[in-house]
């Protein structure tokens, strides 16, 4: 974990983004042992824990706040744009166990790093804009709300050396569109200029998110019930959770709407090309400007399930059944020739063939006599 947060850190003109999935037993095999399960488990407090712990950055109970903590900032920019604004702000509304997230203000000179909670009270500062939001008093008075509020809840003195409170307003203004400046355009006709003119902030607002999908051992209705990540089957919408995890929708979907099996289909069209296990992706232009740092770079791959020798995947457990299942037959085989020979007495005798060895003749296919000549 620290290592792709540093990768970040020391890269901050070109990423403003990480979002982490932690582990979640799902898919179409969902037979688990309580060994691996216990060995592979990792939560959205794992990920902020360690966070702390490998990089120094964050406090847990502090800086990590539910994803839907935004849409009260969100709320705010839709009162100042108003109703007849062409698009509404984007708004995540799901259930608080659903995902958390922490703000990071990096300065892109120096790569200084100091979470945004630790100089600005968000719990308050989301209070005091709810109350802005309540008054709907036009985008003047919304404005000069937000902007007391942040004056009151920013702390100078935990912020980032260069870091100004007008820099504050100036990146809420960047995120939101309050004022109208011009900042770059971010719509679909943007240009190279547009991306050069917002990448010349010298600050970057780096979020740290982690979605935890839901599986069979933390399975919650009221989650699945808020769930902003809705499936179009054939079937009608089904929730994300609901559609993956649970009672399994997505099997059930899929059984119910089959038109070939994976092997047939392979029959008739091939297998596609899989690029992976080593094998190099033909590309135009491998070079790039990110700084690596080469003891990440080339630090051995992490083999902790192969030392406690416990599986990494279904198909590993799989195996390692029937390997031990192929063992134990054997095994019993082994037993039971020890129990007749030295229990019943029986003693083997050379070229003596048990009857249950003995496969049974094949049919013969009836065979069509010749025609007799005269006939």
């Amino acid at each position: 974990m620290g290592r792709i947060v540093q990768f970040a850190l020391d890269n901050p003109k070109t990423i403003s983004f990480l979002s982490f999935q932690p582990v979640s037993f799902t898919g179409r095999d969902e037979d688990i042992s309580d060994d691996r399960r216990h060995a592979q488990r990792y939560t959205l407090s794992h990920l902020a824990h360690d966070v702390k712990d490998q990089t120094g950055l964050g406090e847990p109970t502090r800086d990590w706040f539910p994803i839907s903590f935004m849409s009260t900032f969100s709320d705010w920019a839709d009162n100042v744009h108003g109703p007849n604004n062409e698009w509404g702000q984007l708004s995540c509304g799901c259930h608080p166990n659903c995902g958390i997230g922490m703000a990071l203000m990096i300065d892109k000179e120096t790569k200084e790093a100091v979470p945004v909670t630790a100089f600005l009270n968000a719990d308050r500062l989301a209070r005091d804009v709810a109350k802005v939001n309540d008054g709907a008093r036009g985008k003047t008075l919304s404005m000069v709300g937000i902007a007391l509020a942040l004056l009151r809840n920013y702390d100078p003195f935990k912020a980032p050396t260069h870091f100004k409170i007008s820099d504050m307003m100036k990146k809420m203004d960047k995120s939101f569109g309050a004022t109208g400046k011009d900042y770059g355009s971010v719509k679909g006709d943007r240009t190279k200029a547009d991306i050069e003119k917002r990448r010349a902030d010298r600050w970057n607002f780096l979020f740290i998110a982690g979605m935890w999908f839901q599986d069979l051992f933390n399975y919650d209705f009221r989650r699945t019930e808020q769930c902003i990540i809705p499936y179009a089957t054939q079937e009608g919408e089904i929730s994300f959770c609901a559609y993956n995890t649970g009672v399994g929708w997505r099997n059930i979907i899929e059984k119910m709407h089959m038109t070939a099996t994976l092997t047939k289909w392979y029959e008739e069209h091939g297998r596609h090309e899989i690029f992976a296990g080593g094998k190099k992706v033909g590309m135009a232009h491998q070079g790039h400007k990110l700084e690596l740092n080469m003891q990440h770079v080339n630090s051995e791959a992490n083999h902790t399930l192969d030392d406690l020798g416990i599986a990494k995947n279904a198909r590993e457990e799989k195996m390692r059944a029937r390997d031990e299942k192929i063992k134990s037959d054997a095994e019993s085989a082994r037993m039971a020739k020890l129990y007749r020979e030295h229990v019943l007495g029986e003693k083997p005798i050379e070229g003596l063939v048990r009857l249950d060895a003995i496969a049974p003749a094949k049919p013969v296919a009836a065979r069509t006599e010749e025609p007799v000549a005269g006939d």
